[in-house]
């Protein structure tokens, strides 16, 4: 039992360590608290001690223990099948022309573009070198602290870095990636009046598979194109999109 506490203390403080270092690198990442609270209950597990291992035991054998297992393997599977999902859009890049690219904003300091959003900007700039011809759509709206829309710092960020500015669409309205897709559909439905528009999405790698499914709700004709993430956020934000995901595919039409 003692070497069982000692593996609680030790995944506790490195939950913790991990809480500490998404600060540093990330700052304040939604999500993060998972881990500071995870890191507590191993921590408070590996301190107490008991004399057996019955002593351990929360629930009794019986049908509710059954029920809680039952759950908890259909809840790992799931797990398992969707940050498959997530992982596979995370690695794949398509880099062939579509009709438009999709650019999809991430938050704004100011009038300063986040990390997460200089990455996708500089993704979007690899595939507009690829494809030097394509359309592109910037999508962001005005969120808390910014002092202009993400769609505008995504343009001025992109003729700085030689893009026409005609060919350039702002989208400037949205605050969420459901807003993003319905939005910027609404705006290719009316540049084209056609079925099966081909968009290329830039996001973050772990948002690029939410993104396409959603996209796909809308009725376009969707690929990826993924941006790095900082390792140190990598189990935060991909541990966070399984949730969201979840969440999307229930409520975001």
């Amino acid at each position: 039992m003692k070497n069982k506490g000692i593996v609680y203390l030790v995944l506790g403080l490195l939950c913790e360590g991990y809480f500490i270092g998404t600060i540093i690198f990330g700052g304040r990442v939604n999500f993060a608290e998972f881990y500071f609270g995870l890191g507590v209950l191993l921590i408070a597990l590996g301190l107490v001690k008991k004399k057996s291992k019955k002593e351990y035991i929360l629930i009794r054998p019986g049908k509710t223990r059954t029920i809680i297992k039952i759950c908890f393997f259909i809840g790992l599977a799931s797990f398992v099948l969707i940050e498959g999902c997530i992982i596979q859009s995370a690695i794949s890049k398509h880099r062939q022309k579509s009709d438009y690219l999709v650019i999809l904003g991430a938050g704004l300091r100011g009038e300063v573009p986040s990390t997460a959003l200089y990455q996708r900007l500089y993704a979007g700039l690899e595939y507009i070198e690829i494809n030097p011809t394509v359309k592109i759509v910037v999508s962001g709206g005005l969120g808390p602290g910014e002092s202009i829309t993400e769609a505008e710092a995504m343009e001025r960020f992109l003729i700085k870095h030689g893009v026409a500015k005609s060919k350039i669409i702002k989208e400037e309205k949205s605050t969420s990636t459901l807003e993003n897709l319905k939005f910027t559909t609404k705006i290719l439905d009316e540049l084209e009046k056609k079925e099966n528009i081909e968009v290329t999405i830039v996001t973050n790698n772990f948002h690029v598979f939410r993104a396409k499914f959603l996209a796909q709700r809308q009725g376009l004709k969707v690929y990826g194109y993924p941006a790095p993430l900082h390792p140190m956020l990598v189990p935060t934000y991909f541990a966070r999109e399984y949730l969201a995901i979840i969440n999307s595919f229930i409520f975001d039409r």
